[in-house]
């Protein structure tokens, strides 16, 4: 099993991630039976790991290879955050709240604004560096609900609340404390993102219902193309003509989050006309999450090829 997912580009977290979307399509009550089982293969896990993971590979960061990852990871998120707000921004101004052809402001911006970073963990474990796999812990900051939360709050010019930021920052700041401070015990925690990541693809499945995410057909598919021309295309671009790196990253930053489909739930107690959507966009979302979580490794894939990268053994 272990072989066959390794094959697959991000198969530590995909498979995973798509067996457990199965589950929860056809007997989405299966684990809910409270205890040990219920906290470990049900969504109500997502938070532990994703802060777990985001510790452990702060670990890995001592602060000679942070201002690595701020020089490159930081620069991409930044052209991303512009990109998203920019985009938003336009997006709100010509086709206000309700948006067009079915394609709502809360459906765009939630498409724009998510980074998976657990499958850019699997995808840069393969074919890219250490350096690149440790900014799992930063690109994590722009996978939590708070983010899109920001940006549809921007748009509208509502109140923001900084707290899921902060509490994002807490671990990540731990890790990295450890890492320069006492480099034996992190030591501990070096190399525990490979044993996690399984854990964490099951995690976002347990968000995904197959069924539902497919009957958003046509709005889906075309959010998932307007997320690669406006996002993914030019932050691959910024990577290779002006960081001069080799692509990975950008790539493996570009796919849709299945923690982003608790957006439209979480804001619509805001408002009656996000309520009335709600359903809707969460379903355009998953769909989008499980094209990209296919077609984003299959890219990456064919880039290692051209750049002609071999799969790290480590």
């Amino acid at each position: 099993m272990y072989k066959f997912m390794k094959k697959v580009p991000g198969g530590l977290l995909l498979i995973p991630m798509l067996i457990s979307a199965v589950f929860a399509t056809f007997w989405p009550n299966l684990f809910y039976i409270g205890g040990l089982s219920e906290a470990l293969f049900t969504k109500k896990g997502i938070n532990y790991i994703v802060a777990l993971i985001t510790f452990c590979s702060a670990t890995t960061l001592d602060f000679k290879s942070l201002a690595k990852v701020l020089k490159k990871q930081g620069l991409m998120l930044i052209v991303k955050i512009i990109l998203t707000l920019g985009f938003s921004l336009l997006f709100y101004k010509f086709f206000g709240e309700t948006g067009i052809y079915g394609i709502s402001l809360l459906s765009f911006v939630c498409i724009l604004a998510s980074l998976n970073p657990s499958l850019y963990l699997a995808l840069t474990k393969d074919y890219a560096t250490k350096i690149d796999e440790s900014a799992f812990a930063l690109t994590g900051l722009l996978c939590l609900p708070v983010f899109p939360i920001i940006v549809y709050s921007v748009a509208q010019s509502q109140a923001i609340d900084f707290m899921p930021i902060i509490s994002t920052l807490i671990p990540l700041a731990l890790g990295i404390l450890v890492a320069n401070f006492d480099k034996e015990f992190a030591g501990i925690f070096r190399g525990s993102t490979t044993m996690l990541t399984p854990f964490m693809g099951w995690s976002f499945g347990t968000g995904i219902n197959l069924i539902e995410s497919f009957k958003s057909g046509i709005q889906g598919m075309a959010l998932v193309v307007i997320f690669y021309v406006l996002i993914a295309l030019p932050i691959f671009l910024f990577e290779i003509k002006i960081l001069k790196g080799n692509g990975v990253s950008a790539l493996g930053m570009s796919s849709v989050a299945g923690l982003t489909v608790s957006v439209p739930l979480i804001l619509s107690t805001n408002s009656d006309y996000l309520a009335s959507i709600a359903g809707q966009v969460a379903s355009q979302i998953a769909l989008a999450v499980v094209i990209t979580s296919v077609i984003t490794p299959i890219l990456v894939k064919v880039l290692a090829k051209k750049k002609g990268l071999e799969i790290n053994k480590y």
